[in-house]
């Protein structure tokens, strides 16, 4: 099976391409024929390729009959119309409250026959095999800075500024990175930060998006926050929960300095269900 990763290409050049390099290094972990290549034509031979693509990218890819396609937000019509069989196209959707009524295929993964969509969460970037759940980080009092990494939505700045404030006060900065960022460079700054929130704008609160930084945090060794109902009752004692920026900053310091989450259990957690071997294994039983 040869799977070309189509778009976004190369690292850095947008916020989907970190999805695209995570799948392309798993692909290639499990052995496969995988190539990432950028929105243009290759001289490359297609035949019987499955296409891995999101829906910005998609204007000079390849659309044959004899391919297959695993999409993100691409409207099935468009393939069917050019010819490519419908069962030869898989969706791929995020896991949110809407989605949980499909068929359970596991936990935060559901299976939608009649659209051919497979409805799951993302993942850590990381390989089960580099997940070490002995080497979490203790808590440590005298690191100064709260590093987040990632884009702001709707009320993210809010979020932020006020989370900013109670930091302040415990003369703790946060320090915002929102682009060209590396994976390695992600984990340092994770690993190396007092404490590790998430903030879920109103959208993301309604529909219970789960963003990749649940799983990332969490197998990289660092006890994870959220303001989400959704995420802390989908990942149950492995994180914790605060409703404002004030609850949320002090139930974090609270349950680091007390030990509260058992982060060996939780990184194991990660480790069996939540890296893109999993993510993987659910596309190849429907494509």
């Amino acid at each position: 099976m040869k799977i070309i990763i189509w778009g976004h290409y190369p690292l850095h050049s947008s916020t989907h391409g970190y999805i695209h390099d995570t799948y392309f290094n798993t692909f290639e972990s499990l052995g496969y024929d995988v190539m990432w290549v950028s929105n243009e034509d290759h001289l490359i031979d297609y035949a019987g390729a499955v296409f891995f693509v999101e829906d910005s990218q998609k204007s000079a890819m390849p659309v044959r009959p004899d391919c297959k396609y695993i999409t993100h937000h691409v409207d099935t019509k468009y393939f069917t119309d050019r010819g490519v069989p419908f069962e030869n196209v898989l969706k791929l959707g995020n896991c949110i409250r809407n989605t949980v009524h499909f068929e359970k295929v596991e936990d935060l993964c559901h299976w939608d026959e009649s659209t051919r969509t497979l409805y799951q969460t993302w993942g850590t970037d990381l390989l089960p095999n580099e997940i070490n759940v002995d080497d979490h980080i203790q808590f440590d009092e005298s690191n100064q800075y709260i590093n987040y990494v990632g884009m702001m939505y709707e009320q993210g700045p809010y979020w932020i500024e006020e989370f900013a404030h109670y930091a302040n006060e415990d003369r703790k900065e946060v320090k915002l990175y929102t682009q060209s960022v590396s994976h390695q460079e992600n984990r340092m700054m994770i690993r190396n930060s007092y404490i590790c929130p998430d903030f879920r704008s109103d959208w993301h609160l309604q529909c219970g998006y789960i963003p990749c930084r649940i799983q990332k945090n969490i197998s990289y060794g660092r006890v994870q926050g959220t303001n989400s109902p959704f995420i802390k009752e989908a990942f149950g004692d492995y994180v914790v929960y605060g409703g404002t920026p004030e609850t949320l900053y002090h139930n974090l310091i609270d349950a680091e300095r007390g030990g509260k989450i058992n982060m060996k259990e939780a990184m194991q957690f990660i480790k069996d269900k939540h890296t893109y071997i999993n993510r993987i294994n659910n596309i190849l039983k429907f494509l």
